[in-house]
């Protein structure tokens, strides 16, 4: 996902871009489809400022129920960089941590795609529930489950309920 950069005028720029998730190297294996990022570019004189949102559907297993089943995950996406060569050098040889990322004065395109990637890997929940389970408890999805667990009462535990442990 490449956003131009050379020639382009001082101001608010829109931006909307759409790959294909095969295309973007080392993206989880989740996305499916396509990432589409849109959102705003504003250059002021060497600076650029990107601030918009990606989107990209997942194909992920639900937790509770083990379906399939596919989300769209979005992201913010945030990011400055510059376009000063000497600085650009100077950061390939640091180790220090990097605030605004500098790019080649003569790039005619800024790589966006591990910004994007990262992003939107951050943005996969951790608990994978599908939408039409989403609320519910165990009970009401899987009745046929507990109501057996109800029935089966096994008489040698009752002794125990009169344990006075205090």
């Amino acid at each position: 996902m490449k956003i131009r950069i050379h020639g382009i005028q001082d101001g608010k720029h829109q931006i909307e871009l759409k790959e294909e998730v095969r295309n973007i190297h080392y993206i989880f294996p989740e996305f499916i489809g396509e990432v589409q990022l849109s959102g705003f570019l504003t250059k002021s004189k060497n600076r650029f400022n990107f601030i918009g949102t990606a989107k990209c559907n997942a194909k992920l297993i639900c937790d509770i129920s083990l379906e399939e089943f596919v989300n769209e995950i979005s992201a913010d996406i945030h990011i400055n960089f510059i376009a000063d060569t000497t600085l650009l050098h100077f950061q390939k040889n640091s180790s220090k941590e990097i605030i605004e990322i500098a790019v080649h004065e003569d790039d005619e395109y800024f790589d966006i795609s591990a910004e994007v990637k990262d992003a939107l890997a951050v943005n996969i929940p951790m608990k994978r529930i599908s939408p039409k389970y989403k609320g519910k408890t165990f009970a009401e999805i899987f009745p046929q489950i507990t109501n057996k667990n109800k029935e089966i009462i096994d008489e040698r535990w009752e002794v125990l309920k009169n344990i006075n442990l205090s």
